[in-house]
């Protein structure tokens, strides 16, 4: 599904799919994340134009799983956001990765990471950090595959783990 695959930066006006895909997330997923479904479910129009303030939101485009490709028919398939630190502004954070479970395997998440990572490059930092959740090990061997180590740093959150990649790579 990989090549068959496309990701893009979602911008203000996508803020319904931004939404849309971010509750989805949360409802499939919801110990791999800090927020809570409940809580982003509240959010307004104008919240969900500009997030994440000040980094992007990309979202992966393909077939339906178990479907071939048709023109017209893509459908998103997953999302990742990169995000920058006030505290830490050489440096990308890597948040709300999630791909639709169906799609799972497929290289989704690579296409994603990579996606920040350039976005990363782009703004000349050295680095992608994200967290993960403490018992997450499907998410952190996709993170080992793209790239990421990790750091031996406590996260932010608690528990988990923290990986970085270095943007060049």
């Amino acid at each position: 599904m990989e090549g068959r695959v496309a990701v893009r930066p979602l911008t203000g006006d996508d803020w319904r799919l931004k939404r849309d895909m971010r509750l989805a997330a949360l409802k499939d997923s919801p110990a791999a994340f800090i927020s809570t479904y409940a809580r982003e479910a509240k959010r307004s129009e104008l919240d969900w134009r500009s997030w994440p303030a000040g980094g992007a939101f990309f979202a992966a485009f393909g077939p339906p799983p178990g479907l071939r490709r048709r023109a017209g028919c893509d459908v998103p398939l997953g999302i990742a956001a990169a995000w920058v630190a006030a505290a830490r502004p050489a440096t990308t954070h890597l948040i709300s990765m999630w791909v639709v479970p169906a799609a799972r395997g497929n290289g989704i998440a690579a296409q994603l990471a990579d996606a920040v990572t350039g976005w990363a490059a782009g703004r000349g930092h050295r680095t992608v950090e994200l967290e993960i959740a403490c018992g997450n090990t499907a998410a952190l061997r996709a993170y080992l595959r793209c790239g990421f180590t990790p750091t031996g740093r406590e996260p932010f959150t608690g528990g988990g783990t923290v990986l970085v990649r270095t943007v060049g790579r």
